[in-house]
């Protein structure tokens, strides 16, 4: 089994209102590896795969077919803002960047050790455009999988290199995050008048959904 979770050690106060691991507390995330054994319940203590002093490692998802494991991560190791105090992707000056890959690894000797460490993409990623809730808020779900035949495997994902950015015009300037989190959308004011005479203004919903801004894609690749 692998699950991300925070490493132990890392854990250090929050500097500011975000908090990862409980309230006013920050850690860094990796992917850990546990071997289950269903008959007895006995399990192996749980290991890092691939333990880096850099980036968050989070929705892991795992292979098995004939005695070798092959396994793959989104990694924020590359992100060129990444703090323990920081969202992933988030910079100090409150935009955001392409901050997440795909890295994979494989096991043939039950997970005690991982070879082929490797990073799969070849274009970072940035998870942070609003393109949920009317344009709004970033949503990337956990939609990552490896299929694995023996020694060989292929990875799936979703990342958002094809998103288009933009501005979003309900967003007072200067937007910190206009053309790396805001997409692309087109809106108008609106007004309306009521029977006494009050005349009250409002964005329309955007009027070109399929123009890029909410594009997020599945690639893949051959796997470690």
């Amino acid at each position: 089994m692998v699950y991300d979770a925070t490493k132990p050690g890392s854990v250090t106060d929050s500097t500011s209102t975000y908090s990862s691991v409980t309230t006013g507390k920050v850690g860094q995330a990796a992917t850990f590896f546990v071997r289950y054994n269903g008959a007895d319940g006995s399990h192996t203590a749980p290991a890092v795969i691939d333990n880096q002093t850099a980036g968050h490692q989070v929705f892991p998802d795992i292979s098995a077919d004939g005695g070798v494991l092959h396994t793959l991560w989104w990694d924020s190791r590359l992100d060129p803002c990444y703090s323990v105090q920081l969202p992933i992707g988030d910079c100090a000056d409150r935009s955001t960047t392409a901050s997440l890959d795909i890295f994979a690894a494989k096991s043939t000797d039950h997970g005690a050790t991982w070879t082929g460490k490797t990073r799969v993409t070849d274009v970072s990623t940035n998870p942070n455009y609003e393109q949920f809730d009317n344009r709004s808020v970033p949503f990337a779900g956990d939609y990552l999988w490896v299929t694995s035949l023996g020694d060989f495997a292929y990875g799936t994902w979703t990342d958002w290199r094809n998103t288009v950015a933009g501005s979003d015009p309900r967003e007072t300037t200067p937007d910190p995050d206009a053309g790396n989190a805001d997409v692309v959308q087109c809106r108008v004011q609106i007004s309306s008048t009521d029977k006494k005479g009050n005349t009250t203004t409002s964005w329309s919903g955007d009027r070109c959904p399929h123009a890029g801004g909410i594009d997020q894609n599945i690639y893949g690749d051959k796997s470690p």
